[in-house]
């Protein structure tokens, strides 16, 4: 899979697949209250230029994080997401994370599906599962 560097930053890399149209958010290092605001902010513009409606957003890097994290995606984050062009979206935890697989159920979006995981492997077989069953569905509709 052949990927387009679109942002490189001390604390979040992101890449487009040119292949699968997979958006891949790298998260490295310690981050910060303020590199959170700011990569969702780089992802969400990305998020609009590319056109992509798959997310892998990845925390296997991840040291340290800003431990009200989870609550800001919930509130904040995954709202504005909602609002994009993203479907799926699939968070693989960082190290040591009490994440658990349930709060993807909690949250309160209407147009995006989240799948939680522990590593990068299952979250690129998920998206690309789910995409191939939405192509199928969408092709049936079409020979329908």
């Amino acid at each position: 899979m052949a990927r387009s560097i679109l942002l490189i930053e001390p604390y979040i890399t992101i890449t487009v697949d040119n292949e699968t149209s997979i958006l891949y958010v790298d998260w490295w290092g310690d981050i910060t209250r303020q590199n959170v605001l700011d990569g969702c902010r780089f992802l969400l513009s990305m998020l609009e230029q590319e056109r992509c409606h798959l997310i892998l957003n990845n925390n296997s890097n991840v040291t340290t994080h800003w431990k009200a994290t989870a609550i800001w995606a919930a509130t904040v984050g995954f709202l504005e997401l909602d609002k994009t062009t993203c479907a799926f979206f699939a968070w693989v935890k960082p190290p040591k994370s009490n994440l658990s697989p349930d709060y993807a159920g909690r949250l309160e979006v209407k147009n995006v599906k989240i799948g939680i995981f522990d590593s990068q492997l299952a979250a690129e077989r998920w998206l690309l599962v789910t995409k191939q069953k939405v192509k199928a569905t969408k092709d049936d509709v079409v020979a329908a």
